[in-house]
């Protein structure tokens, strides 16, 4: 990205707002155990957008005027501890701005001016922003100025050429990292194992994690935090993880399923299948005017059937969708927007996500659908149908009563400690066919079992 790019950005939010100035606020590195000594910083991902910055602790007012950019002065013994230090002046060239300013003076400069601003996830930012322009705001409440809410949704949400090729990069950095995970797997190894090589692997290629990788054997768990256990023969590992540019902030977001011992058997290779089937022809439909929900309800239809085919559902199709009883083993939406956030937006919920006028669902697993959108080309997001055994499910009273003899409840009880199955892209819809940006992590069946497991096991490339 240049400071081309960002200038551009300013010049484009600046028309959007009819000229009305803004300011925006950067986040602060939260300290880990003392101010000295803090976790890695991640810029607020609107603040990165309009202004390339990623320096803790700065800001920013727009205006017709251009932009001047506010952040801490370098201390004089900066240069000890941090090597060389960008003066003002520096920054200035470097950023691409109208001017840089010393943090301390942004109240001064904002005092008396009508300025619409927003929420950042630091707490203490987002009350410094509320106090300077004399509005309380909450990060996934009230996100401040509504207009400005709306611009920074529609300049976002459309991917420019230079932002693909930035996902292009962390896809590519994730896909080595997963082959090599794959190819590390092997009986008798632990989740731990797999996620420390994964996540190693990312580092050495530029990119940091864009969430917690997700590595387990227990992928009914959606959100799977823990590392804790072994790999065995008969096992299905998840894992759900993706890169992200310390350049850009740009990631991609992935899951795929293996079989630790290198082989899918049995019913593992049926569901493993019908995700796959699911997924692709949900890709293909991918196109612009298309709705997002009917992408999610054609993935939901081709598991169902599978589903019927095994036995786990019953009755005629028709009634499976109509009671959206699939949720049973698909208890999630298809996807959602993906860009500077793995969730891209979702800090503006539905409004981001939705089309004006249309709702959640509220049945059950649809209602986490995370977007209903009509695509348009530029919009990035992901494809991830999955097949999973929960026994929180299968207890469920108020489910059981809604589904009834749909869901055949004890030949269901026979699959729990099945784990679940995942498989996910990133799909770029274009004035075309839709482009998977993610295509070179393998996910065909026949490539993943010669895959697995034809390295070094995991503890052993991490061994001295």
């Amino acid at each position: 990205m240049t400071a081309d790019t960002f200038r551009a950005r300013r010049e484009e939010l600046v028309r959007r707002m009819n000229g009305r100035a803004v300011l925006l606020v950067g986040t602060n590195e939260n300290p880990r155990t003392s101010p000295y000594m803090g976790y890695g910083h991640r810029q607020d991902s609107t603040f990165w957008y309009f202004t390339g910055c990623e320096r803790p602790g700065a800001a920013a007012l727009i205006d017709e005027g251009g932009c001047t950019l506010f952040v801490d002065a370098p201390a004089p013994d900066d240069d000890l501890w941090h090597g060389h230090v960008d003066t003002l002046a520096g920054l200035r060239i470097q950023y691409g701005v109208d001017e840089v300013r010393d943090a301390e003076t942004l109240a001064e400069a904002c005092a008396g001016r009508d300025l619409a601003t927003l929420a950042t996830h630091d707490r203490t930012r987002t009350e410094l922003a509320s106090q300077l322009v004399g509005r309380a705001m909450t990060y996934g409440g009230d996100n401040g100025d509504d207009a400005l809410i709306d611009a920074v949704i529609a300049m976002r949400r459309i991917k420019s050429d230079e932002e693909v090729a930035e996902h292009r990069a962390a896809a590519d950095a994730t896909e080595t990292a997963f082959r090599a995970a794959m190819a590390s797997t092997a009986v008798g190894g632990n989740e731990a194992h797999v996620a420390a090589l994964f996540d190693a692997v990312l580092a050495a290629r530029g990119c940091t994690t864009g969430y917690h990788s997700i590595v387990t054997v227990r992928g009914e768990v959606l959100h799977n935090p823990h590392y804790v256990n072994e790999l065995k023969s008969g096992d299905l590992l998840l894992l759900d993880g993706g890169g992200e540019r310390l350049t850009s902030g740009y990631g991609v977001d992935i899951t795929r399923t293996w079989p630790v011992n290198g082989r899918f058997e049995g019913r593992q290779r049926a569901a493993y299948d019908a995700v796959l089937a699911s997924q692709l022809e949900a890709i293909a439909i991918c196109r612009p005017g298309t709705r997002y929900r009917d992408v999610h309800l054609k993935s939901a239809e081709v598991l169902a059937r599978w589903l019927l085919d095994e036995g786990l559902l019953r009755g005629s199709l028709e009634a499976v969708m109509e009671s959206h009883a699939a949720a049973a083993f698909f208890p999630h939406g298809v996807g959602h927007l993906l860009g500077l956030d793995t969730h891209d937006l979702e800090q503006f919920w539905d409004r981001a996500g939705y089309a004006p006028g249309r709702a959640r669902s509220e049945k059950f697993g649809t209602a986490y659908l995370r977007m209903d959108l009509d695509l348009e080309p530029g919009f990035l997001f992901t494809i991830e149908p999955g097949f999973y055994v929960v026994p929180g499910i299968l207890r469920n009273a108020a489910l059981r009563e809604a589904w009834g003899d749909l869901v055949d409840w004890d030949k269901a009880a026979e699959w729990v400690g099945f784990g679940g199955i995942r498989i996910e892209d990133d799909v770029l819809c274009t004035e075309g066919a839709p482009e998977v940006l993610t295509a070179g992590t393998p996910k065909d069946p026949a490539e993943i079992e010669r895959i697995v497991g034809s390295g070094v096991p995991a503890w052993e490339r991490l061994s001295p």
